[in-house]
């Protein structure tokens, strides 16, 4: 690593992939305006980091934030969620310390925290600025479920107040919740490596044919389509969260162990069908491309993210049942007709400016 670059901390929520691939795409966009390096504090995987930034980060496995956890792609546990919270909160203060010094003697000048607080506990004590960057609050989403678990409400007002002591607050669109006192900036997602060509050429399929990309985005789902799928003549489909990584016949299939760029096959993907979540919005909105989104029903988050993919994207909704039934499978040909209009107003390079300025 060139020891003269700029560093920066980044702090990353490990629910989900989408804010590793938010991160990810600030810290692209930092390193092309000045050549920054980083060292990320995270227990989201390491080789998601590795896609798009090799040889440009320093790696921790610390767990800095909580979240959700997860019974399937589409529920929450919020028994779980509740335990996992009570062992970080309040943030341990030997812990701060220790990343406060990791943070100083590794010549930090600011830190980056996703939707993570605890980089700015560790940001204060490390005395540098810190700037947070979300879609929404993790307060915000736990209040719906104060009376199921009201043990929710402490830990939202604990997380609350970290938050507001950040010294700069960036919030990005599609936006759930918004602060007047903070910078809006659009979706931000990461940089694609290869063409379009280029990608459908290492996936085997022809200029010539139609790809859909089906995920739920880095978790494992039933899907017992896949046989309905394959006898769809003249698309291909990339389907990740498969039992194991296979080609088979017109299904291009990936486990969740399998890392695979995401970026590469939405600019290779002539459709998207899945999981409403951030950072599939956000890179779909990149591309502009056509989406189908299973919602989950009763979570916070996802009235904000429909207006938006239906507002900005055009995009068809679908039912959890409507997926795993593959009923929208008769929808394909009305999703592969939808135009395509890519964006490059992402706002990575916003968030850049920011972080350098400081």
């Amino acid at each position: 690593m060139t020891s003269n670059a700029p560093r920066y901390a980044v702090f990353v929520s490990p629910h989900g992939y989408g804010h590793a691939a938010r991160a990810s795409g600030v810290m692209e966009a930092l390193n092309r305006h000045n050549g920054a390096r980083f060292e990320v504090f995270t227990t989201a995987p390491r080789w998601f980091f590795e896609e798009s930034l090799k040889g440009l980060f320093e790696y921790h496995e610390v767990e800095c934030d909580v979240g959700f956890r997860q019974a399937s792609a589409l529920k929450a546990d919020l028994g779980a969620t509740a335990v996992a919270l009570d062992e970080l909160l309040p943030f341990p203060d030997d812990e701060i310390d220790r990343l406060a010094q990791l943070v100083r003697a590794s010549g930090c000048e600011a830190l980056l925290a996703d939707i993570a607080p605890f980089g700015v506990a560790v940001a204060e004590r490390a005395g540098i600025p810190s700037v947070l960057v979300e879609n929404f609050t993790w307060s915000w989403l736990y209040e719906p479920f104060f009376g199921e678990h009201p043990e929710l409400e402490g830990f939202s007002d604990e997380l609350a107040m970290w938050r507001s002591r950040a010294t700069v607050l960036i919030q990005t669109e599609p936006l759930c919740s918004r602060d007047e006192g903070a910078r809006l900036v659009n979706p931000i997602s990461r940089t694609p490596r290869l063409s379009r060509s280029d990608q459908l050429a290492a996936l085997g399929v022809g200029e010539g044919e139609r790809l859909i990309v089906v995920t739920m985005g880095g978790y494992g789902e039933p899907m017992p389509f896949l046989d309905e799928l394959r006898s769809q003549d003249g698309v291909t489909f990339v389907v990740t969260g498969a039992q194991e990584t296979s080609t088979d016949g017109n299904l291009r299939l990936f486990s969740n162990q399998t890392p695979i760029f995401m970026p590469d096959m939405m600019r290779a993907a002539d459709a998207v069908v899945a999981k409403l979540g951030y950072g599939t919005v956000a890179e779909v909105w990149a591309e502009g491309l056509p989406y189908a989104y299973v919602s989950r029903p009763g979570f916070p988050e996802m009235p904000p993210l429909e207006a938006f993919s239906k507002r900005e994207l055009g995009a068809l909704e679908m039912s959890p049942s409507d997926f795993s039934s593959g009923k929208w499978i008769g929808r394909i040909p009305e999703l592969l007709s939808m135009p395509r209009t890519p964006r490059t107003n992402g706002g990575a390079e916003s968030v850049a400016e920011v972080l350098a300025g400081l």
